[in-house]
């Protein structure tokens, strides 16, 4: 993909970098290009270049002792629907997948539950079907590396959510 820009996601990453590697234990940031209402293919390909330039950066920049205890979420607040509407995009839906990387990660492997893409297996036939939510996971990932107790999590931290057993996620 010719012409794509990666220095505004290089300077995001330094300037987050530069806070973890201090007294910073928690950043946030959001990368652009998910919203693929149309031309979602060229549109998806330049979204996932960015957000592997983002991790691969971070690892670099953070090094292996600060990466060996960083966990990165990328997760969404809504899906897409799994059907390509006539724009050669998909629209708003209900589930989507999220991300987990990094050196405290128990990686390798899928977590969750995945209901497939037939067509009895979607939200009213349109969207993957909800089968967690996503706060759960970030709860469990805040747990594991911070060992907040379960009841300030899904009380304060994401009230209403219930954060069900520890998938096992962090090391």
């Amino acid at each position: 993909l010719k012409g794509i820009r990666l220095d505004d996601v290089d300077k995001l990453v330094q300037f987050t970098t530069g806070r973890l590697r201090e007294d910073t234990r928690i950043a946030a940031f959001s990368l652009m290009g998910w919203d693929t209402h149309k031309g979602q293919g060229k549109g998806m390909q330049r979204a996932l270049m960015r957000l592997e330039r983002a991790i691969l950066r971070l690892k670099q920049g953070l090094g292996p002792e600060i990466w060996g205890k960083t966990t990165v979420l990328a997760m969404t607040e809504f899906g897409r629907t799994v059907a390509e509407n006539g724009t050669g995009g998909t629209d708003h839906g209900t589930a989507g997948a999220m991300l987990v990387a990094g050196g405290a990660v128990r990686g390798g492997k899928v977590y969750g539950d995945w209901p497939g893409l037939s067509e009895a297996a979607l939200y009213n036939r349109r969207d993957l079907m909800p089968t967690s939510d996503v706060r759960a996971w970030a709860g469990h990932a805040m747990r594991g590396m911070f060992g907040l107790p379960v009841d300030v999590l899904e009380r304060s931290v994401f009230p209403g959510v219930q954060l069900g057993p520890d998938p096992g996620l962090i090391l």
